[in-house]
């Protein structure tokens, strides 16, 4: 019997790719259990590609409203859109590729806090581009969740 070794599920017959998550099996041995490496706490079952779609909405949104804070003339909603779009892909989701779980709820969850709470004030400061804050930070605490459930 055979184990993903990114979200642990069981694997039936030659695969190429996890059916469950995607994770690239090749090189990977057969007969791998979904048990951690020292150091690090890897991705449980059930938090790979649910998060992972969380992430990638997350980014995307937040690059957007990057640029439209920017297309609009609005420089400072650009640098904080800009900063929490980086620390999400290069903590967040790095930290989650390498299966550093711990690492990637604790930012996962302070950006989608930030987002939320940052798209709150604009919001009542009478700006549209708030509620887009906080409907991005939507599927940060929803990827958070997964982690937790996982």
């Amino acid at each position: 019997m055979s184990f993903c070794p990114n979200c642990g599920k069981k694997i039936e017959g030659d695969v190429s790719f996890c059916p469950s998550c995607g994770f690239s099996l090749k090189g990977e041995q057969k007969n791998s259990s979904p048990s951690s490496s020292p150091g690090k706490s890897k991705i449980k079952s059930g938090s790979g590609s649910n998060t992972k779609t969380y992430m990638i909405i997350s980014v995307a949104g937040l690059g957007a409203l990057a640029l439209l804070s920017l297309m609009i003339g609005d420089s400072l909603g650009f640098i904080i859109a800009a900063a929490l779009c980086a620390v999400l892909y290069f903590l967040g989701m790095k930290k989650f590729e390498e299966g550093e779980q711990d690492s990637a709820k604790k930012i996962f969850l302070i950006v989608a806090i930030l987002t939320g709470v940052v798209g709150l004030a604009i919001l009542l400061m009478g700006n549209f581009i708030g509620a887009i804050d906080i409907l991005i930070a939507i599927p940060v605490f929803m990827a958070w969740n997964e982690m937790e459930k996982g």
